[in-house]
């Protein structure tokens, strides 16, 4: 599959994931409340973690040029080969 060149995570398969163009604003809202918790609940528990693998993806990305330059693509913060 491929993904959607325009995700903010860069990831180029999975499952595909489509939002219904008939919900109502109040159904929308919902959701997007719900994931701005899910957020916040990550971050809350993960924060230190995520800000050391990003300073990390950082200072590797500043000295090594990887091959997903080429593509165009960034490795997704939760890949397993990272």
């Amino acid at each position: 599959m491929t993904g959607n060149p325009h995700q903010p995570s860069g990831l180029g398969r999975g499952i595909q994931f489509i939002v219904n163009a008939e919900w109502t604003p109040e159904q929308a809202a919902a959701v997007f409340e719900l994931l701005d918790d899910l957020r916040d609940c990550i971050w809350s528990r993960y924060a230190p973690h995520i800000q050391q693998f990003v300073r990390h993806q950082q200072a590797h990305d500043d000295q090594h040029p990887s091959s997903d330059e080429q593509t165009g693509q960034k490795p997704h913060p939760l890949d397993p080969s990272w």
